[in-house]
């Protein structure tokens, strides 16, 4: 758990995620190449299994990662006392409001092995986004979500989201922003029971 200034990413762990794979299958492939010409056993593991493993792992790894780290904290969050009924999972974080001791809990999709912990009074300002763009009748979103600004950092969290507009009176995207509003008032309660103004 961490108290300190909030990391939504930890490069150490983006990097080794990215890198790591990709160096390995690009040295399957040389080795392949290299010693395993005239094909058999040893170059469909070196050409083929080793470069498909690798990009299994980009592709399912961080997903995988994330949801063990989203179980993980919500053990660290009952060790520390800490009230989690007031939690929402999101694609990027997770947001943990304990509003009568005003601390936010956070865990983020590139920060996946760190619970932080921060005294809600450290949150400058909360507010909703719509994302409405377009006029008249092209007018619509494809996200919808609260944002808030930590220590000087701004925290995006999505309530709706799609790879698709849809009209602002669409019954999901009105969920979408009840949700959002509803978490702005949280995290204003939860700031003014933490000793924020």
């Amino acid at each position: 758990m961490k108290t300190d200034q909030v990391k939504k990413i930890n490069y150490a762990y983006l990097l080794s995620y990215s890198l790591i794979p990709l160096a390995v299958a690009a040295l399957s492939l040389s080795i392949g190449y290299t010693f395993f010409r005239d094909g058999g056993t040893g170059a469909g593991i070196c050409m083929f299994i080793i470069p498909l493993l690798a990009v299994l792992w980009l592709i399912f790894a961080p997903r995988n990662i994330y949801r063990l780290g989203k179980k993980r904290m919500v053990k660290q969050l009952d060790e520390m006392g800490i009230d989690r009924r007031q939690i929402f999972y999101s694609d990027g974080c997770v947001v943990s409001m304990d509003i009568a001791k005003g601390k936010i809990g956070l865990l983020f999709f590139w920060n996946p092995f760190q619970v932080q912990v921060a005294p809600a009074s450290r949150v400058s300002r909360a507010w909703t986004d719509d994302g409405a763009g377009g006029a008249g009748f092209m007018r619509g979103t494809s996200r919808v979500s609260f944002l808030f600004e930590l220590d000087g950092i701004k925290i995006r969290v999505n309530t709706f989201i799609s790879n698709q507009r849809w009209k602002m009176n669409d019954e999901k995207v009105l969920e979408g922003i009840s949700k959002a509003d509803l978490w702005v008032q949280v995290l204003e309660q939860a700031r003014i029971q933490g000793g924020g103004v």
